[in-house]
């Protein structure tokens, strides 16, 4: 029950019909008998700061944020960590002493997850990632910080990816490749590409048949990562997993950011044990 003593914590963006992180949060506190109320506020680009400051005026632990977010709520914090400030883009915000900190989990979430699953050495890999948004600028300059060997990068805008690809080889490396929206190398490229991510958000709920390559492009030796996790396969990893192709989708990434993400919001050690277990047990339930 919530009560005037009762922390609350929320998620920022739109849509959120598709997210399990009130769920995984919420019955985590619940099983570590805290005091603590995790619930999603749908919000763009156009009301964000008007919700950040009223969250300001409210008993709140802090709050993440997701698509189309991550890069706006830069303009609306009082800090920001170092890695997040040089990635461009936040989804964790911590509230300590009414001072709003920004920090990104997503980036070292998926690069865990990535190396949980699979033998890739990243220095020997090279990444073709479709989007240039929040997602992708932590993920890609992730990657790029952790030894990536090239990552080609490619956006529906194409200012977007040459800023992110600008980006990282002028604040990280020099191992990000720009491509154009209209290039048709894109297939070419691919086949000089060990792994695919696709974090542009197509293949989600109202773009369920949606995807960002046709499956003629695929092959049978290329990784194919989505960043979501809702539908668990999408269409494109639907396509690659018929063609052969090893696939991972965004749970074990949604797990390890948010793990992080309760513990600078909180305070608290990392459930990781617990987290994990909720999560896959929302997932089976689907």
């Amino acid at each position: 029950m919530v009560s005037v003593h009762t922390k609350l914590l929320s998620l920022l963006g739109n849509p959120l019909g598709q997210t399990f992180a009130p769920q995984m949060f919420n019955e985590t506190f619940r099983q570590l008998g805290l005091d603590y109320f995790y619930f999603p506020i749908e919000v763009g680009n156009d009301k964000l700061g008007t919700i950040v400051e009223a969250i300001r005026c409210m008993n709140y632990a802090g709050f993440n944020v997701t698509k189309p977010n991550k890069i706006k709520i830069l303009e609306y914090l009082d800090e920001i960590d170092e890695l997040a400030l040089k990635i461009g883009s936040v989804n964790v915000v911590r509230i300590q002493d009414k001072v709003l900190k920004g920090y990104n989990t997503d980036g070292s979430g998926f690069v865990q997850s990535l190396l949980d699953e699979t033998s890739f050495d990243l220095a020997e890999t090279t990444f073709f990632v479709f989007g240039a948004g929040g997602a992708s600028r932590a993920v890609s300059s992730t990657l790029a910080f952790n030894g990536a060997r090239k990552l080609y990068i490619i956006d529906k805008f194409d200012s977007a990816s040459q800023s992110l690809v600008e980006d990282i080889n002028t604040k990280i490396r020099n191992c990000a490749v720009y491509v154009d929206s209209g290039s048709d190398d894109v297939p070419e490229l691919l086949r000089t590409s060990n792994v695919l991510i696709n974090a542009t958000g197509i293949g989600m709920y109202q773009d369920l048949e949606g995807t960002p390559v046709e499956k003629k492009h695929l092959f049978r030796d290329l990784f194919v990562c989505d960043i979501t996790y809702n539908p668990p396969k999408t269409r494109l990893l639907r396509d690659a997993e018929s063609l052969g192709c090893g696939i991972m989708n965004g749970v074990g990434m949604a797990i390890n950011q948010g793990i992080k993400g309760f513990s600078l919001m909180t305070g608290l050690p990392e459930p990781a044990e617990i987290m994990r277990k909720v999560m896959l047990e929302i997932i089976k339930a689907q």
